[in-house]
Parts: C-alpha cells; structure tokens; sequence
C-alpha cells in the first residue's frame, strides 16, 4: 500500500488507510467530487445596477409587509414598489432602520 497516493492531493495514503481508498481525507474526496461535476452546475448570474456594490441605485425601503404564504416572514417595500427577499422579523426591521439612517 506504499505506493498509493490521494486522487487529490498527490501525496501517499496514510498507513492506516484501507486498501481501495483513493483519497487522504473526507475534505479531498469532497473536493475531488466537487471539481469532478463543476462543468455540470449552473453558474452564478449576478444582477447588474442596484446592489450592494452599487446602493445608490437601489431604492431605499419604507415598510414592512408580512408574507401571506410564509407566516413569520416578512418582505421589504422599496419607493418603487417592488418588494426584497424573504427575511423573519428582526432582520427587516434592523434593514428598515439601517435604510432610514443612511442620508
């Protein structure tokens, strides 16, 4: 067993490791999979405009408006009338206050 190595990492198995093990720890076999399908996940579309990165653009909240299908969660409402994410309680109301102290 001297001459296995991780599919990973490259380097020797550790002694104790069994004989059809192909990696050194949980961690490089996790990343070995990962890497294995990325061509197959959907990338990641980040939206262009209002964001963080560019908060001048995004309308400011006004209120709190409780979600009808999720009972205890909540939305946001901006100037323009569309609404954010879903978030409980204290989360929009630390965002509306956060919202209204920023000039």
């Amino acid at each position: 067993m001297s001459d296995a190595i991780c599919h990973q990492c490259g380097k020797p198995l550790p002694a104790t490791a069994r004989r059809h093990a192909r990696f050194c720890s949980p961690a490089h076999r996790a990343a070995h999979h990962r890497s294995s399908i990325a061509h197959t996940l959907p990338r990641v579309q980040f939206l262009t405009g209002a964001g963080r990165d560019n908060p001048a653009t995004m309308a400011p909240y006004v209120a709190i408006v409780p979600e009808t299908a999720f009972p205890g969660m909540y939305r946001l409402k901006r100037t323009d009338g569309s609404l954010s994410d879903m978030v409980n309680l204290p989360r929009a109301r630390d965002a509306l206050t956060e919202a209204r102290r920023r000039p």
